[in-house]
């Protein structure tokens, strides 16, 4: 009996391991022990058949199987399931052991929806850590994904509450908020940091400042006619080759860094569209310009025309001009966004980088005209594009009484677009 016991703990602790080397790979698990030694039978049993040949014990439990003189081989996907949420609720004590130890805490919440649209709620918690042999270490735990029907802040709250209650971590020990600029997160009245508030007054706030940026750069991007113009150029460019599997192809054959979808929510990852534009214009004018004759041969009315007309907007002195100045603000901005997001930062280095991307952003826009015409001088004298602005009628004030007067400010195109561009708000 006792010889008994001692195999099955050895299958068990091999089958533990196996668990443990495809969740660190982050491997789907999914298979049955009918098709152990079969073609494409998983992962995991595909891992278990590799360990067998190695290890005597593993080898010999197999083959009982295999032969049918065993009914509980432990290899299905219910065990397999039941492993990994052992494991799951292994780590989530540790981790709360730990919070515990540390006693004071701060929270970091964020919700999103799944791709099966399920609006779920990330929790991590951040604390100090104190080790005799490590030392004084910040650390960031993950608890998990927790699924929300409620959204408000006070839905949010409620369902942070729970998952407190659940942990065992009392809201008195919470000493930080941290969150984005959602309404129902940031919200002064009726938002999740103000309900935490109302029970903990420590506990206080700190906005999400990689968010913070973001939202600084959307604003001002949209109060210019000219930046929301240039950016749905670039979304079209992207839709003109990913629409479309040959396009793609031709793409590829021309240029080495392709471009990329525009996000909408992190402003400073559009340096990666920018920048496939900026140093690879010739290459992308090459491209489509074989899009082109290949919409030609195929008679397709729709992509010469779009094709077509990305091309003119292009090849324009403007666009080198756009595309040499926001690939010098997205490049500092970037800088700053990955900043915000290291743990090893601090805040004095922030407040210092911050100041002086403010600083940098403030000369550039008296002087960056005259920087971008000379960087994107180059790029036109290669594509032979005339370094003229288009000359547009000046819109002229009504007169709604007789005694005004006709302000008529005459400007020069280049004098127009640096105020459009670089002064706009004002």
């Amino acid at each position: 009996m006792n010889q008994e016991i001692s195999h099955w703990k050895m299958v068990l602790r091999r089958l533990f391991s196996i668990v443990c080397h495809l969740a660190e790979r982050n491997l789907a698990f999914r298979g049955h022990s009918e098709h152990l030694y079969e073609p494409r039978n998983g992962n995991f049993l595909g891992q278990v058949e590799l360990m067998a040949q190695y290890d005597p014990v593993l080898n010999e439990h197999l083959m009982r199987i295999k032969n049918n003189e065993r009914r509980d081989h432990y290899l299905s996907k219910h065990i397999q399931n039941e492993i990994i949420s052992v494991f799951a609720q292994k780590t989530r004590d540790a981790i709360v052991a730990l919070i515990q130890k540390a006693k004071y805490y701060a929270v970091i919440m964020d919700c999103t929806p799944d791709n099966s649209h399920t609006e779920q709620l990330s929790i991590v918690f951040r604390i100090v850590n104190c080790e005799t042999d490590v030392g004084v270490s910040i650390e960031e735990h993950f608890i998990g994904f927790v699924d929300v029907h409620d959204t408000t802040g006070k839905g949010l709250f409620e369902t942070f509450m729970d998952q407190l209650n659940k942990l065992q971590l009392n809201i008195s020990d919470c000493r930080g908020q941290a969150y984005d600029n959602g309404s129902n997160m940031k919200g002064k009245h009726q938002g999740v940091q103000k309900r935490v508030l109302d029970t903990n007054k420590k506990a206080l706030y700190v906005p999400c400042g990689s968010h913070n940026l973001n939202l600084v750069i959307c604003d001002a991007a949209q109060s210019s006619v000219q930046s929301v113009s240039f950016f749905g150029l670039l979304q079209r460019l992207y839709n003109l080759f990913s629409s479309s599997v040959q396009r793609w192809e031709i793409m590829q054959e021309h240029i080495q860094i392709t471009v990329k979808s525009l996000s909408t929510t992190r402003w400073e990852c559009k340096i990666d569209s920018v920048k496939a534009i900026r140093y690879q214009m010739p290459q992308f004018v090459k491209a489509l310009e074989a899009v082109l004759d290949h919409a030609m041969a195929k008679k397709d009315a729709e992509t010469v025309s779009t094709c077509k007309g990305i091309l003119k907007e292009i090849q324009t002195w403007k666009f080198l001009i756009c595309v040499v100045v926001w690939y010098n603000i997205l490049y500092q901005i970037n800088h700053i966004s990955k900043l915000f997001q290291s743990p090893k930062v601090s805040i004095e280095t922030m407040q210092k980088e911050t100041n002086a991307l403010q600083l940098s952003l403030q000369e550039y826009r008296e002087n960056g005209l005259n920087s971008a015409k000379t960087e994107a001088t180059q790029i036109a004298e290669e594509l032979e594009i005339e370094r003229t602005l288009p000359e547009e009628r000046q819109r002229t004030k009504a007169r709604r009484c007789l005694y005004e007067g006709r302000e008529e400010t005459v400007s020069t195109p280049e004098e127009r677009l640096n105020r459009e561009f670089f002064f706009s708000s004002y």
